[in-house]
């Protein structure tokens, strides 16, 4: 009787530590190790009154398409701006709340509600630019939700999920995670308002599985006027923004639009 007493308040004291701190587990924020140089960037700052987000513009002056990248759950974005600024783009960086110098507290719903209203600030000020949302990882759903509100023009998708529901049930199976979890970042829910979309994979990805790279590009299929555009690397999960034949599916994809 005492090993199971053990064994349920083992599980119980684990679903209660997935509760509390979630928001550890799920976001990782690093600070600015050191302010960029580059001289295609400019800062950029959104007051968002409870929250600042602090970023950059890369290429203003470019003739490329308008590009807003939402980046990873433990990404300090200008760590990536020589990479951004060799594409005949303008891109908008911006950092999640309380990731570099960005005030606030990260949350579903703060990132995606930034995400939107960084895109419409992008969009003001380049209005005559086709729109292309870019995510990352965690930043693959934020980007799917955003789009189904600023109707953008393409979508690249960089290791995509269908929700952080679908990743933390591989992880903790026996865990109650639909009733624990409060950030879910539901992609899978925005299917049907994408737009072309671009989806780079890999199966050697051990933080975001492949086969829930390959579930999300099914269901966007399932609902797209045309199919995914999918290409697939061997790479790791954090090498995917250093691969040279990345940036090249990327740019080709550019060039369509």
């Amino acid at each position: 009787m005492q090993f199971v007493l053990t064994v349920i308040g083992a599980y119980l004291g684990v679903c209660a530590l997935l509760w509390a701190f979630q928001e550890k587990l799920i976001f990782h924020p690093r600070p600015v190790a050191r302010p960029p140089s580059n001289a295609a960037a400019v800062p950029v700052v959104i007051d968002r009154g409870v929250a600042v987000l602090h970023g950059w513009t890369i290429n203003p002056e470019s003739a490329g398409p308008l590009i807003v990248y939402v980046g990873g759950n433990a990404e300090e974005v200008s760590e990536n701006i020589p990479a951004w600024a060799d594409r005949n783009a303008t891109t908008v960086l911006f950092n999640y709340r309380g990731f570099g110098d960005s005030t606030g507290e990260p949350s579903e719903h703060a990132l995606v509600a930034d995400a939107v209203a960084t895109t419409e600030w992008a969009c003001a000020r380049y209005p005559d630019r086709p729109l292309v949302l870019f995510g990352l990882s965690l930043g693959s759903g934020i980007a799917a939700l955003t789009a189904s509100r600023v109707e953008p023009d393409a979508i690249i998708l960089v290791s995509p999920y269908r929700s952080v529901l679908h990743i933390a049930r591989r992880t903790v199976p026996l865990v109650p995670v639909r009733r624990l979890l409060r950030h879910r970042f539901d992609a899978e829910a925005a299917v049907a308002d994408l737009p072309r979309a671009l989806v780079i994979a890999s199966p050697r990805d051990r933080v975001i599985p492949f086969k829930e790279n390959l579930a999300m590009v099914e269901a966007i299929n399932a609902e797209a006027d045309r199919p995914v555009v999918l290409r697939t690397f061997e790479l790791a999960h954090n090498e995917f923004l250093k691969a040279l034949p990345v940036w090249r599916e990327v740019d080709e994809f550019l060039n369509t639009i």
